[in-house]
C-alpha cells in the first residue's frame, strides 16, 4: 500500500468508529440534552454537600487548634529564617526581614480568618 492509501484507510477507520460512537450514543438515549432523559447523569458540582456544623464546645476546641497550627508554623518559618541566615549571609539581613514580612502578613490573615470560623449548630 502506497502512504496515501494507508492514511485513506486510517481515515475511513477513524470515521467507522466515530459513527459507531454516534449511533450506541444515540440508541441508548444519550444523545440527547435534555436532563430529564439521562436522570442518572449530572454534574458533581451540582451536588449538595451536608453542611458543616458543630456544637460550641467543639467550634472553639477547633478555634484553639487553629491558633496553635498557626503560631507552631510562625515559629518554624521564623526558625528557617534564621537557620538561612546563619548558613548564607549574602543580602542579609534584607532577605531575612523580606521573610519575616511575609509570614507575617499571612500568620496575621489566617488568624483573621480563623478567627472569623463560625460554622452553625447542628440541628438536632
Amino acid at each position: 500500500m502506497t502512504f496515501a492509501q494507508r492514511f485513506l484507510l486510517t481515515i475511513i477507520i477513524v470515521i467507522v468508529i466515530l459513527f459507531a460512537l454516534a449511533a450506541i450514543g444515540y440508541f441508548t438515549g444519550n444523545w440527547d440534552e435534555d436532563e430529564t432523559a439521562r436522570p442518572g447523569y449530572g454534574l458533581a458540582s451540582a451536588e449538595t454537600r451536608p453542611e458543616l456544623c458543630m456544637d460550641a464546645d467543639t467550634r472553639e476546641r477547633v478555634r484553639r487548634l487553629m491558633f496553635e497550627a498557626l503560631d507552631n508554623s510562625l515559629r518554624e518559618k521564623i526558625e528557617s529564617l534564621f537557620a538561612v541566615w546563619l548558613r548564607d549571609a549574602t543580602d542579609q539581613p534584607r532577605r531575612a526581614q523580606t521573610g519575616m514580612n511575609s509570614a507575617l502578613r499571612a500568620y496575621v490573615g489566617a488568624r483573621a480568618a480563623a478567627m472569623k470560623f463560625d460554622p452553625p449548630e447542628c440541628a438536632g
